[in-house]
């Protein structure tokens, strides 16, 4: 397992022409919610909420993935690309080159932490055209790319914080488990993933690939907890997880 050993902050900006519009948002895996009043699954709400498409997560219920269908944007295809090349590591299920015709949509997963433009309020992001985020990279956290279909979303993430992950590691029981987190994960990943693209020599044992990429991801971000808290820098670990985009 790679260690974190620095973690790399970008100011991106999101541009569009929007007014302001509701996400179209949809989850993968739901069932009951634990507490109603929880908002942690939201986390990564703030990226949407930048560049005037107003999200709306159900406080009833929990789920695997929250997925988000649009309306897109072209600054989240450049997102994606941002993401992939700013990795120290990239586990490539496929070509990952988006210059490189693959004849179907690609996938980057990868663990990642969100901040506000300015004075730690979001609403600072939110400026006119221009959505403004910065973006927390980990070089002891892998990306994914894989293959998938055109069922697979814009954006994506999982609803587990880094805070909630942490806490899990001491305080069994508390309703986060490394082992279901994985499985959300893989599961979902599975449901969209294009195996007809992917490179051959993983096409063979895809199952054992998958599971092991996503398993580098997860415990990179579990390994932070033994991080220098002056590397980390600015990572709130409450709005810092895993989160994909299709490109």
């Amino acid at each position: 397992m790679v260690q974190t050993t620095s973690v790399k902050s970008m100011q991106v900006g999101i541009k569009h022409k929007l007014m302001g519009v509701d996400a179209d948002l949809r989850f993968a895996g739901i069932y009951p919610a634990r507490n109603s009043q929880a908002c942690e699954k939201g986390w990564f709400c703030p990226y949407l909420f930048a560049s005037a498409r107003t999200p709306s997560i159900p406080r009833c219920n929990d789920f695997s993935i929250a997925q988000f269908f649009g309306p897109f944007v072209g600054a989240d295809y450049a997102m994606a690309h941002k993401l992939v090349s700013e990795s120290a590591h990239v586990l490539s299920l496929c070509d990952p080159d988006p210059s490189h015709d693959l004849r179907t949509n690609r996938l980057v997963l990868l663990f990642t932490g969100i901040s506000p433009y300015r004075a730690n309020m979001w609403s600072t992001s939110r400026r006119p055209g221009c959505g403004t985020i910065i973006f927390h990279i980990l070089d002891g956290c892998p990306a994914i790319v894989l293959p998938v279909t055109a069922r697979a979303p814009i954006v994506a993430w999982s609803p587990w914080t880094l805070s909630q992950m942490r806490m899990g590691q001491y305080a069994p029981g508390g309703g986060y488990s490394a082992d279901v987190h994985h499985e959300q994960v893989c599961e979902w990943l599975d449901s969209i993933v294009s195996m007809e693209h992917l490179r051959p020599e993983v096409r063979e044992k895809y199952v054992e690939v998958l599971g092991r990429s996503v398993s580098l991801v997860i415990n990179g971000a579990l390994a932070l907890d033994r991080v220098d808290k002056t590397v980390l820098g600015k990572l709130d670990p409450e709005r810092a997880g895993i989160v994909a985009f299709r490109y």
